[in-house]
């Protein structure tokens, strides 16, 4: 290990400890530190070259932590996110409740970061539970009686994430008689209660990650949350969930049951369901939740590929970093823009439109893009005759499907952000995080020779001419779904923030709140029903509808054409 690297590692989870002790001496100055606290982290990331273990004996029990090829392309997404956001933090907060919000949002940063180079259970469940807890005051910052609701759902859902995901640990790090990560998954492999530790794994992260059924803090937390907060939440916070997917479950080795199916199965879920309640939502900050879920759909159908075929793994999992970064960091340039207000009239209007859409765009797999070049590595390493007959026969039509539904949501994005927002001067710093997040969005793929350099035969700018029918081909029907809704919709069918939450009764959500009146008994389920025989009266409730005629019509003929060929 150099002897500069210890340095940037204790800086990488200590500077944002270090920073809160100086809240008292900095006052209103301390803001501007927020760009600044992960930038060891990102140092650290791009300037390693070779992988490097650290053991801390005196840590824990036995902490160690670690940088590897996957971890690097975390961290790289996770330092550079919270720095751009940190620099647009800078033009968005005011004075009301900034500590509170610095706060949360170090102790946050620092269980963020941590994890990523955790290499033992210990460590990496402290870290874990750092960045879960910590960012509850992230959701609940503004106090209103949404945004506290908002916290509670979060937080009854994070505690059960938490017990599940550490009763996983446990049993596992029992198996292997060990705390390593490295250990614990070949561990879980052949464990006589291997059954349960992956179910119990995959629900504790599923939390985190938007699994289906475990979803509904995302769309009631993203709105309400500050636009930074909700740009870091869904660009790299749901990926440390991810994370823990890829570094416990045993992939690449022969595991009991069809979890790998049922993940597939989960992901399917997750990616069409996602897309059909997203383009439902009346606000912008809820689309792009729900497309978070989609696209963290479109992820669990690799991780489910990966462990339902072991002789694959090595070549997914690579696939799986190189996709969180390509999504994190749209997503995350995605958020921000939604605080952004458009210029009035001019050329500049026209720059601003063109680089709202550009990370949309991107996410679907647009030429040119770091979605082109994730896009081409999922189907290349998802060639369909090295997978099980259960896993293939769902993936190749759920890729096409998925990429129409996510520009669907994003054409749903665009229509809400042109009507709702107005046209008014952005402060400075606001513009300067904004700009800098979508710059990393398109160019930070030129600068990860670790992860890119093998998985496509020729750079992701320059696609062979036989591939640009399967990058185009779902934007073009997405286009065309989104030019028939437009004609034939009058009023899109709502769906409340949460989708099934609807159902459950309205409480006070906390001693101080703002009170609302219980509904009467029955009225949540009456509302709901209401809701859902909206979407299904008949043919001419369903061409009002136009959008989700469209996203079914498409999806069915992309099933077909994938079935028939």
């Amino acid at each position: 290990m150099m002897p500069v690297l210890p340095f940037l590692v204790i800086a990488t989870v200590g500077l944002p400890l270090l920073w809160l002790l100086t809240m008292p001496f900095a006052g209103r100055w301390q803001r501007f530190g927020l760009p600044i606290l992960p930038l060891p982290a990102l140092i650290l990331a791009l300037a390693s070259t070779s992988g490097w273990q650290w053991s801390l004996p005196w840590l824990l029990m036995d902490s160690q932590w670690l940088l590897d090829d996957l971890r690097r392309t975390f961290l790289t997404l996770t330092a550079l996110l919270w720095s751009t956001a940190g620099v647009f933090a800078l033009g968005y907060l005011d004075n009301r409740n900034l500590n509170r919000f610095l706060v949360f949002w170090c102790l946050t940063l620092t269980g963020n970061l941590g994890l990523v180079i955790a290499g033992d259970a210990a460590s990496f469940y402290t870290f874990f539970a750092l960045m879960t807890f910590a960012s509850y005051g992230l959701v609940v910052h503004d106090g209103t009686a949404e945004a506290l609701r908002a916290g509670r759902v979060y937080m009854v859902m994070a505690v059960a994430g938490e017990m599940l995901l550490l009763a996983g640990l446990m049993l596992a790090a029992e198996e292997a008689d060990s705390l390593l990560l490295t250990e614990l998954a070949s561990a879980v492999a052949t464990a006589p209660r291997a059954q349960l530790i992956i179910g119990l794994l995959i629900t504790g992260f599923g939390v985190k990650a938007g699994l289906p059924l475990l979803h509904f803090w995302l769309p009631l937390a993203h709105p309400v949350a500050p636009t930074p907060a909700s740009a870091v939440l869904s660009g790299a916070m749901i990926k440390a969930g991810l994370l823990g997917w890829v570094l416990t479950l045993p992939l690449g080795q022969a595991s009991p049951g069809n979890w790998g199916d049922l993940m597939v199965v989960a992901g399917a879920v997750a990616s069409l369901g996602g897309a059909l309640a997203g383009i439902c939502q009346q606000q912008t900050k809820a689309v792009l939740a729900y497309s978070s879920i989609s696209q963290m759909g479109l992820v669990m159908l690799l991780v489910g590929a990966a462990l339902a075929t072991p002789d694959r793994a090595a070549v997914i999992v690579p696939v799986i970093a190189l996709y969180a970064l390509h999504h994190g960091l749209a997503k995350g340039a995605l958020f921000l823009s939604t605080a952004v207000h458009p210029p009035a009239a001019g050329p500049v209007r026209w720059a601003y439109w063109l680089l709202l859409a550009l990370p949309g765009f991107s996410l679907a797999g647009l030429p040119w893009t770091s979605g082109a070049l994730a896009k081409l590595a999922m189907k290349e390493a998802l060639a369909s005759d090295q997978l099980t007959m259960a896993t293939a026969t769902w993936l190749s039509p759920m890729m096409t499907a998925g990429a129409v539904a996510t520009l669907l949501l994003i054409l749903r994005f665009l229509w809400l952000h042109h009507t709702q927002a107005e046209p008014s001067a952005n402060p400075r710093w606001r513009i300067a995080g904004w700009l800098l997040t979508v710059a990393g969005s398109g160019l930070v793929f030129w600068v990860l020779p670790w992860q890119a350099g093998d998985l496509v035969e020729q750079p992701y700018w320059l696609p062979k001419a036989y591939q640009y029918p399967a990058l185009l081909a779902p934007i073009g029907l997405a286009l065309t779904a989104g030019v028939l809704a437009a004609l034939l919709v009058r009023r899109a069918p709502a769906v409340p923030p949460g989708d099934l939450l609807a159902l459950w009764p309205s409480r006070r959500p906390f001693p101080g709140a703002v009170r609302v009146q219980p509904a009467p008994p029955g009225e949540n389920l009456r509302r709901w029903a209401n809701t859902v025989s909206a979407l299904s009266v008949g043919a001419e409730t369903h061409m009002r509808s136009g959008g989700l005629l469209a996203l079914a019509v498409v999806v069915l003929l992309v099933a077909l054409i994938n079935q028939v060929s």
